[in-house]
C-alpha cells in the first residue's frame, strides 16, 4: 500500500458518501455558477466575473478545508486512521494521499466551476491561465493542509462542520464570495481577513484575469500571495507534526 492507494481508497469512499457530495460538491457547485449566472441575467456582467472570482474562496473553504476535516475527523473516530497506520504506511504517506484526493476534487470543482461561469453567465477564461492554474492548485494544497491541521481541534466527528464553518465564514468572506459586503467591514478587518489563506488565491485569480496584465506585471503581482500561502503551508505542517491526532481521545 502507498500514498496511491490512500488517494485512490479516498476518492473511491469520496463518491459513494452521498452526505459528503451534497456538501462539498453540489452545493458549491451549484453556489459558484447560479451566483455568477445571477448577476449575468441582472445586466450586470462586471459583477458576474466578481462574484465569480470570490466563489474561488467559497470553494476552497467547503470543498477543501471543511470537506477534510469533516472528513479525517470521521475516519480518526471510526479507527480507520490508526488501522491504515498498523498496515506499515507511514503518517506522511497517509496524510499526503488524503491531502491529494482533497485537492484533486477541489480542482475539479474549480474547473467546473469555471466552464460553467463561461457557458452560462459569460465569464471570460483567465488571460493568464498558467498564473491561475498555479494558485488554483496552491490555494488548494494550503486549504486541505490546513483543515487536516484543524481537525486536532475538533473533539469528535459530530462536531467537525460546525467547528469549521468560522473558518468558512471568514475565509469566504475574506475572498469576497459575499459580494460587495466586503466594502462594507471596517479598514482593519478588511486588512485582516485579506491574510487569510483564502484572500492571496483570490488576487492572483484576479490578476490572472485583468486583460490589461502582462507578464512581468503578473509576476510582481504574484510575490505577495505566494508569501501568504507560503506561510499557511509552513502553519500546516508544523500544526499537524505536532497535534494531529490519529486516534480519538480516550474519555
Amino acid at each position: 500500500m502507498s500514498t496511491m492507494a490512500v488517494f485512490r481508497l479516498g476518492n473511491r469512499l469520496f463518491w459513494h458518501d452521498r452526505a459528503m457530495l451534497t456538501a462539498s460538491v453540489a452545493t458549491p457547485l451549484l453556489l459558484g455558477v447560479g451566483l455568477p449566472v445571477m448577476m449575468s441575467r441582472l445586466g450586470r456582467p462586471q459583477d458576474a466575473v466578481a462574484m465569480y472570482h470570490g466563489m474561488i474562496a467559497l470553494l476552497l473553504s467547503v470543498s477543501g478545508f471543511m470537506a477534510i476535516a469533516t472528513l479525517l475527523t470521521a475516519r480518526r473516530d471510526h479507527l480507520v486512521l490508526k488501522r491504515m497506520r498498523a498496515t506499515g504506511l507511514t503518517d506522511r504517506q497517509i496524510l499526503t494521499g488524503e491531502i491529494g484526493n482533497v485537492v484533486w476534487q477541489q480542482i475539479l470543482l474549480v474547473a467546473l466551476v469555471t466552464a460553467g461561469a463561461r457557458l452560462f453567465a459569460g465569464v471570460p477564461l483567465p488571460r493568464d491561465p498558467v498564473l491561475f492554474a498555479v494558485f488554483a492548485v496552491a490555494g488548494a494544497t494550503v486549504a486541505a493542509m490546513l483543515g487536516a491541521a484543524w481537525t486536532a481541534a475538533i473533539p469528535r466527528a459530530e462536531l467537525a462542520a460546525a467547528m469549521s464553518v468560522p473558518f468558512f465564514l471568514l475565509a469566504a468572506l475574506g475572498g469576497g464570495a459575499f459580494g460587495p459586503l466586503l466594502d462594507l467591514l471596517p479598514p482593519w478587518l478588511g486588512t485582516a481577513l485579506s491574510l487569510l489563506p483564502t484572500s492571496p488565491v483570490v488576487d492572483a485569480v484576479r490578476t490572472a484575469y485583468d486583460e490589461g496584465g502582462d507578464l512581468a506585471g503578473d509576476l510582481a503581482a504574484a510575490g505577495r500571495p505566494a508569501l501568504l500561502l507560503a506561510v499557511w503551508a509552513a502553519v500546516a505542517v508544523v500544526a499537524m507534526a505536532r497535534w494531529f491526532r490519529w486516534e480519538p481521545r480516550r474519555p
